[in-house]
């Protein structure tokens, strides 16, 4: 029998550097830690929606024949990410819903800046805003002519502004006339 050091032996005999591990354990620890954040922080998608400043609104309705959509919101409101990232960045529900109104989204900065500007008080104020996301279609005479607080979910919001839209224009309620202070 031969000596036990003539041998051959099964396996590398090579160590592996115990620094390597340890690299290889964090970057496994900050993979799974990148993870979790983005599921609890989902990337913001691009907003499809050609949104209409408010004070253009007006105009822009009045010379289209369409009513105005008001989509009331927050940075902060998690239903309302959650809509803007399932309807606002789809390019199909997104030109659907712009032949039919002229959408102008009113972003409430209270939380975060500690004031809303004039026009989005006023805005708010006009149309009884209480939680978010509401959403109102205003007609030519400025009053609302279909309401909807919360997400429904994005086949459900798209088929309401659509009802809403058919319903501003078989009443013949074009346009709108809201006065801004």
């Amino acid at each position: 029998m031969p000596p036990a050091d003539a041998m051959p032996r099964s396996g590398s005999t090579r160590r592996d550097p115990p620094w390597l591990w340890i690299l290889a354990g964090a970057l496994l620890v900050a993979r799974v830690a990148t993870g979790v954040y983005e599921g609890r922080h989902p990337p913001r998608r691009a907003d499809l929606m050609p949104w209409v400043p408010a004070a253009e609104a007006p105009a822009r309705a009045a010379s289209s024949g369409k009513p105005i959509l008001y989509e009331f919101g927050a940075e902060w409101c998690g239903p309302c990410q959650r809509m803007h990232n399932e309807v606002f960045t789809d390019e199909k529900m997104t030109r659907t819903m712009a032949q039919l109104v002229v959408p102008v989204e009113v972003v409430d900065r209270q939380q975060e800046d500690g004031h809303n500007t004039a026009l989005v008080d006023s805005l708010q104020h006009a149309h009884g805003v209480q939680s978010f996301p509401t959403l109102v279609v205003v007609g030519a005479e400025g009053n609302a002519i279909d309401r909807l607080e919360g997400y429904p979910g994005a086949r459900e919001l798209v088929q309401w502004v659509s009802r809403a839209g058919v319903k501003a224009r078989i009443t013949g309620k074009r346009g709108a006339t809201f006065r801004f202070p």
